[in-house]
């Protein structure tokens, strides 16, 4: 028994350990530390008003002669469940699986311990995301059923649901990443990710039946909710409570064993590693960067060009960041295609859409994708000029056109041809533009690396401040440039008048949109060239 307590104790620090390593790399990034300030801040504004909904909604709720739970929030449940869920299972299979140094912490603690540690680090990050909502609402829940029990039940059903949505999420992502690093075409991480994201995709499904609400209310995945409930004057099963306690604690151990398994194997198999070497050994024996475009591009422009598309080929989960988000932009674009009225609007969302995707392909970390080759890098011949046309070169010359064909299709299907031709040029303008702007964004706000106990040393992803401010930007930008082709529509309505005045204001944001994009490119190169190894 003392055995088992030491490797708990272990785990524990182990994920203490990491954590406090999070923080402490977060209060060095002040810009970092702002964003996440001004979020908590809107934040807490936005709970504040739904804890008054919630609060009404209970009081309703439970001045009925006989209140029961509704179905709709057993759905609610299953759907965040399912969603975080999905989070951390693709956190797992990308990144904090990993851990530094396997040879050294595996002969100082056991790899039970180790996977503790992980686990529990995961735990009290997702606790940190999601204390500031539930203690919002659960107030208001709190105040609305007119007793103090949700003050106790409140927290206990929030930290049941973490630790089975982590273990349930980790154990995916742990399999995911051993199977994905012993496949010789990276197919793992396709599937994986195609099967962690189906999750949502499950749950939008479930969100748009009719009879999904009752069948919500009966999956083991809507307990938490009678949980909630419990000890107020809303009924509630006690049986479901009493099993979302029990079915945590089998989900607990079962997700804590298959990712102890995996992780191990992942820990203390080198063959993935060394054959990983010596396929890129042999890949770069003969580089044959894009021959087709020798005598219009020079050699090491191709080069730095073929070598991002290796990078990626060799490990996709260098753009995992885009994931999600692009995710959810594609389920609202599917929305906004069913719906009449939303039609008109899908032109722009595609725009917007993909003018990011475009800019955050391969050109939000350019420095830190380098990893240990940055030194020879920025010491060898090749300039800024020449780093920053290579690493957009893929964007420039594929994102771009794919994009314009999108645009074109989807703005001609749904809008006169006059405002069609607008906007296939608002596309293509917005998606060359956001390229630059991502490349001096990330090359402004590097990540080389997170300090941490668990983490991916191969795959750095853009540091939060990059992708922040780069989506911000971009996303102003191109709804200037949509108000710039359709205001004058809509406030003089049609005549030669707002002819002249939207020729006269799309002319206006080229030269703002080309200035911006041109402008960053420019500092782009200058960071480069400026940049010296600390």
């Amino acid at each position: 028994m003392a055995r088992h307590d030491r490797i708990l104790v272990h785990g524990l620090r182990l994920g203490y350990v990491d954590v406090v390593r999070d923080w402490r790399t977060l209060k060095r990034d002040r810009v970092r530390l702002a964003l996440l300030a001004g979020a908590g801040l809107v934040g807490t504004l936005y709970f504040g008003v739904m804890a008054l909904v919630v609060q009404g909604r209970t009081a309703e709720l439970a001045a009925r002669a006989e209140p029961s739970l509704p179905p709709v929030v057993g759905l609610l449940v299953t759907l965040l469940w399912l969603s975080s869920t999905a989070v951390f299972g693709q956190r797992a299979a990308v990144r904090t699986i990993d851990i530094d140094a396997p040879s050294l912490v595996l002969t100082s603690v056991r790899p039970r311990a180790v996977t503790i540690g992980v686990l529990s680090a995961e735990f009290l990050r997702g606790l940190a995301f999601v204390g500031l909502p539930v203690g919002v609402l659960g107030v208001g829940f709190a105040t609305g059923a007119g007793t103090s029990v949700p003050i106790l039940t409140v927290p206990l059903a929030t930290v049941l649901f973490l630790t089975s949505s982590v273990c349930s999420g980790s154990a995916i992502g742990a399999v995911v990443a051993v199977w994905s690093r012993r496949s010789r075409w990276k197919t793992g991480y396709v599937a994986g990710g195609l099967a962690l994201l189906g999750a949502l995709v499950v749950a939008g499904v479930m969100a748009r039946l009719s009879t999904s609400p009752e069948l919500a209310a009966r999956l083991p995945t809507s307990w938490y909710g009678d949980l909630f409930a419990v000890g107020t004057p809303i009924a509630a099963s006690q049986a479901r409570a009493f099993g979302a306690v029990l079915g945590t604690v089998a989900i607990g151990y079962a997700g804590g064993s298959v990712t102890e398994r995996f992780a191990t194997r992942l820990w203390l198999d080198e063959v993935g590693s060394n054959r990983s070497a010596r396929e890129t050994a042999a890949a770069g024996e003969r580089p044959r960067p894009f021959p087709r475009l020798r005598g219009r591009i020079d050699r090491p422009t191709r080069y730095v060009a073929w070598r991002s598309i290796q990078r990626v080929k060799r490990d996709p989960t260098r753009i995992s960041h885009l994931g999600l988000p692009l995710l959810v932009g594609v389920w609202l674009l599917v929305d906004l295609a069913r719906s009449t009225a939303g039609q008109s609007l899908l032109p722009i969302a595609v725009g917007l859409l993909g003018s990011w995707f475009v800019g955050g392909f391969l050109t939000l970390n350019p420095l830190g994708d380098d990893g240990a080759a940055l030194p020879a890098t920025v010491t060898s011949p090749v300039d800024g000029s020449q780093f920053v046309r290579g690493t957009a070169l893929p964007s420039a010359i594929v994102c771009v056109p794919l994009l314009v064909a999108a645009g074109s299709v989807v703005s001609i299907a749904t809008s006169t041809l006059p405002l069609a031709l607008g906007l296939v040029l608002w596309v293509g303008v917005h998606g060359a533009a956001a390229i630059g702007i991502a490349l001096v964004v990330g090359m402004r706000f590097p990540r080389f690396g997170a300090i941490r106990v668990s983490r991916r040393r191969a795959v750095v992803p853009p540091s939060l401040s990059a992708i922040v401010i780069y989506s911000t930007t971009v996303l102003s930008l191109g709804l200037v440039g949509v108000g710039a082709l359709i205001a004058p529509q809509l406030l003089l309505h049609d005549g030669a008048a707002a002819t002249i005045a939207q020729g006269a204001s799309v002319l206006v944001w080229l030269s703002l949109e080309g200035g911006i994009g041109y402008g960053c490119y420019r500092a782009a190169v200058r960071r480069f060239d400026r940049y010296t190894l600390e």
